[in-house]
């Protein structure tokens, strides 16, 4: 069937190793645009982690944020300004399930990143340790400039937040992850999945990227077997396996290649922009 619709993660997907854009992946998003076909970061980034090229680009209309907890639209640019934004779907974790899960791990060797109102919120104290744990350099820069150091705890957070989306944790002691996944596990509200080595991402059971991609093909009147999926690690392997078409990136975990229909080029090869190239003729 034709494609009509493309869902892409960010990091080591549509992003390259070092966070920057492939040329060829921005030239096939033009190539979509003249066409009339949408492309939509599906991603475990707040709003603002999303580059903004993306947000100006004239084939992104919706973004899919916190892996799958909220779905953006965006709109015409006024004369001079940015595009106005609209959440249009919510699926959020909540405060009270967030502090009931940060009661019974605060006391670990981890970071405990709260994803609400499109921002990232992390206890300074955390955040400051952030170069402590085993991260590439590059993911680390970027981490960092997603996340707003703050002065109070968790609870006083939540008590001024308004929509949780999830939670991310990052481990250093593997018995520590064991022990995070075991308190998330023994709750069946939630799942976790993660998008690299050391991390965890909690978000509400229906919250993930394979739910969002579902709804808003719903929601624009697209069939699912008309979109195709791009995607590189476990929280992506719901969005291969709900597409009509799963690409797994050549650089992906075992868990997503086995979730894909098929396989492209890497990420640092740009390898989104050649599949769809090879798509559009």
């Amino acid at each position: 069937m034709p494609m009509r619709i493309a869902f892409a993660d960010l990091d080591d997907t549509f992003l390259a190793p070092d966070k920057s854009i492939p040329k060829r992946n921005l030239e096939a998003l033009d190539r979509m645009a003249a066409r009339g076909l949408e492309f939509v970061p599906c991603t475990g980034r707040p709003l603002v982690g999303v580059p903004q090229v993306l947000l100006d680009h004239p084939s992104v209309g919706h973004v899919v944020g916190g892996g799958g907890a909220v779905v953006y639209e965006l709109g015409e640019r006024a004369a001079g300004g940015a595009r106005p934004v609209r959440t249009i779907h919510r699926q959020l974790l909540g405060a009270s399930r967030t502090l009931a899960l940060y009661e019974r791990v605060k006391d670990l060797d981890i970071t405990f990143d709260v994803f609400a109102d499109d921002h990232v919120f992390s206890e300074r104290s955390r955040y400051d340790r952030l170069g402590l744990f085993d991260l590439d350099p590059a993911f680390l820069a970027a981490l960092r400039a997603m996340r707003t150091p703050v002065d109070i705890s968790v609870p006083q957070i939540l008590e001024q937040a308004h929509d949780v989306q999830r939670v991310t944790i990052y481990w250093r002691d593997p018995a520590d992850r064991a022990l995070v996944e075991q308190v998330v596990d023994a709750d069946p509200s939630l799942v976790r999945v993660s998008s690299c080595p050391v991390n965890i991402e909690v978000t509400d059971a229906a919250a993930t990227k394979g739910s969002a991609l579902v709804w808003l093909c719903g929601h624009l009147g697209i069939p699912v077997g008309e979109s195709v999926a791009f995607g590189d690690s476990s929280n992506d392997v719901s969005m291969l396996e709900a597409a009509g078409d799963g690409v797994a990136m050549g650089n992906a975990t075992a868990e997503a290649m086995a979730a894909s229909d098929h396989v492209c080029d890497p990420c640092g090869e740009a390898g989104v922009g050649r599949y769809l190239e090879a798509l559009l003729g």
